[in-house]
Formats: structure tokens, C-alpha cells, sequence
């Protein structure tokens, strides 16, 4: 008996001893297009991931390439492919594929970069699902970017009038519509390659948050900035699982990722973009660009020139089967909640 009663006890001390077992791990391979110091990666999606993997004692980690394996309108499709487990992009990249979800795209929707994302999100919460532009994946976060200016490398867009016969650098099909509306010539170049454009005279100037800007290097060739109060345009990024990758998680793992995303990626999208806004701005005041703000009679002029781009929206839903006068009006509802500056209250 005291033999047996030994054995025991030493074999408790001994696996007291041993290491716990480790738990499983789920690596997810991001898939990425940017360079790794754009604040997507550094400020939405690093956070995001980390609180994740925080959340789920280290059970779910994310893996952030640094290699891009397509241009930005692949991604969608190099998700679908499960090329990676989970991706970003630019919905507008896709011309005609996402265009319910592109109802913050519309002209004056977006006035600032909280409203504009929590707006796209809660639109989406509430309608996205009916409208099959993301099957195949399911789609985690939306967020907007920052107001864009007009920024000129040489002369002003001090009115409308001085936008005609302008060669101006846009990154997707709504913006290059708008441009096209209120008189300018849209181009469609690459970021990466505005400066050299503007500097041999290819474009006149580029639609572009201060933020880009300054990430992109132009700052040296702009002369002129023309702010548009009320956020002339904003392009919606999407962040998406691959449908299997994310059938694969534990419920647990799932919560997780529900609990930090959603409206906390479209409340962190604001404060990256409106932080990284503030420096831009302050880079480009140094190097000696004017700041020019559009009249309150140009900017009527451009709410009813860029009117019909609403009209076809809306068409296109009654299209489609959808109610777009109820999608917009929510939209434009969800906006006035998440103003960064709410009018009419006061401060107590």
C-alpha cells in the first residue's frame, strides 16, 4: 500500500513538473497591398488584428503580408480564391460590382471620416446582406476615408469655373464621374505615380485626402489646396474572412472577432484618418500651399451639378429589387448620429 501511495505522488509531482500542453493555433494570412507603414496597416488593421488575437489568449493570430500578390481591383477575387484567409480593398475599384455598398460614395455623403465609416457599416449591418455583393466572404468592417481636397501642383481652383479643361488624377469610377460633372478631365493613375504626372504636366492636380497626400510624397508639387465642405467624395474600403476561413473558426474565435470589428474598425478608421489628416495639412502649410475653401454659392452649384449621380444610384437600386430611397435616407440618418461635431448641441 505505501508502495502504491509513492508511485502516486510521484507521478503527480512529476507531471506538475512537465510544461502544459499547448493550445492549438489558428495562424490567418492577411492579404495586403500597401505599403507596410500606410496607416491601414499600421492604425486599422495591426490594432484590430492584436486585439483579436488578445481577445482569444493567443488561439487566433493574424499574419499581415508584406507582399502584395495582385493590384487593388484583384483583391476581392484573390480573397475568393483563398489566395489569403482574410483582405481589404477599395470597393469602387470594382466598378459596378459593389454598388449598394457604395452608397457612402455618393457626392456630400461622407463629411467626416467617423460619420462617413460608422454610417457605411451600420448601412451595411442593416441592408448588406440582401445584396449578395460579397459572396463567398463575409464581410467583417467598412470604413471611408478622410474629406478630399482638390489639390493643385500650379494655379487654384479658387471656383468651379477654374476646374474646366483641369486634368485632375481620381482613384476610382465615382470620382472620376464627379470630376467629369463639375467640368475637369479625370486620369486614372496610381498613387505612386502623381507626382511625376503632375510634375511634367500629364495632370493639373489630384483628389486626395491631406493624409495621402503626404503619405504619397506629392506634398513638394502642391501649390494649392481647395477644401469642398461636406466631404465632396469618399471611396469605402471593405474587410472581409474568405467564407471558408472563417467557417473554420471556433464560436469562440468568432465572437472575438465580431466583439473588434464592425463599428470599431469604423471608429478607429476616423481617428487614423483625421490624426494622420493633421500632420499632412501641417507638412503642406510648411512647404507653402495656399488653402482655398469653396464658396457657399460654388457649392450649391456642385450639390446640383453632381445631383444625378444620386438619380442613377437610385435607379440602379429600383434595379436591383432594392428600396434605395430607404438604404440612402438610413444612411444619411446614420451620418447625423456620428458627426464629429454635432450642431445645435451645446457645450455643458
Amino acid at each position: 500500500m505505501k508502495h502504491w501511495t509513492s508511485l502516486v505522488l510521484s507521478t503527480a509531482i512529476g507531471l506538475v513538473g512537465l510544461p502544459a500542453l499547448a493550445q492549438d493555433v489558428t495562424t490567418l494570412r492577411i492579404g495586403n497591398w500597401l505599403p507596410p507603414h500606410h496607416l491601414i496597416v499600421t492604425e486599422i488593421l495591426q490594432p484590430w488584428a492584436a486585439a483579436i488575437e488578445d481577445e482569444t489568449e493567443g488561439s487566433l493570430k493574424f499574419e499581415i503580408m508584406t507582399s502584395a500578390l495582385g493590384p487593388p481591383p484583384a483583391q476581392f477575387d484573390l480573397l475568393l480564391d483563398r489566395s489569403f484567409d482574410v483582405g481589404y480593398g477599395v470597393s469602387g475599384h470594382n466598378a459596378g460590382r459593389f454598388t449598394m455598398t457604395q452608397v457612402m460614395d455618393l457626392p456630400f455623403m461622407s463629411p467626416d471620416p467617423w460619420a462617413g465609416s460608422a454610417a457605411a457599416w451600420l448601412t451595411y449591418e442593416k441592408f448588406g446582406a440582401d445584396y449578395g455583393e460579397h459572396e463567398g466572404a463575409h464581410v467583417v468592417g467598412l470604413f471611408t476615408h478622410s474629406n478630399p481636397n482638390i489639390n493643385m501642383a500650379g494655379g487654384k481652383v479658387e471656383t468651379l469655373s477654374d476646374l474646366e479643361g483641369k486634368t485632375i488624377r481620381v482613384g476610382g469610377n465615382v470620382t472620376g464621374r464627379m470630376m467629369s460633372e463639375l467640368g475637369a478631365s479625370p486620369v486614372q493613375l496610381p498613387p505612386t505615380e502623381a507626382q511625376t504626372a503632375m510634375s511634367r504636366g500629364v495632370a493639373d492636380g489630384i483628389t486626395f485626402p491631406s493624409e495621402s497626400i503626404d503619405f504619397f510624397g506629392i506634398t513638394p508639387v502642391i501649390t494649392s489646396i481647395t477644401r469642398i465642405p461636406g466631404g465632396l467624395y469618399t471611396d469605402t474600403f471593405w474587410v472581409a474572412f474568405n467564407e471558408e476561413s472563417w467557417n473554420g473558426l471556433t464560436d469562440d474565435q468568432k465572437a472575438a472577432v465580431e466583439k473588434h470589428s464592425g463599428m470599431a474598425i469604423a471608429m478607429n478608421a476616423g481617428f487614423a484618418w483625421t490624426n494622420a489628416d493633421i500632420k499632412g495639412e501641417k507638412n503642406l502649410m510648411d512647404n507653402g500651399a495656399e488653402f482655398i475653401t469653396l464658396s457657399d454659392e460654388d457649392l450649391a452649384a456642385a450639390h446640383e451639378k453632381l445631383k444625378p449621380l444620386e438619380t442613377e444610384w437610385l435607379q440602379q437600386a429600383s434595379d436591383k429589387g432594392f428600396d434605395g430611397e430607404a438604404i440612402l435616407g438610413y444612411a444619411r440618418d446614420m451620418v447625423q448620429n456620428y458627426l464629429a461635431s454635432q450642431p445645435g448641441l451645446d457645450a455643458k
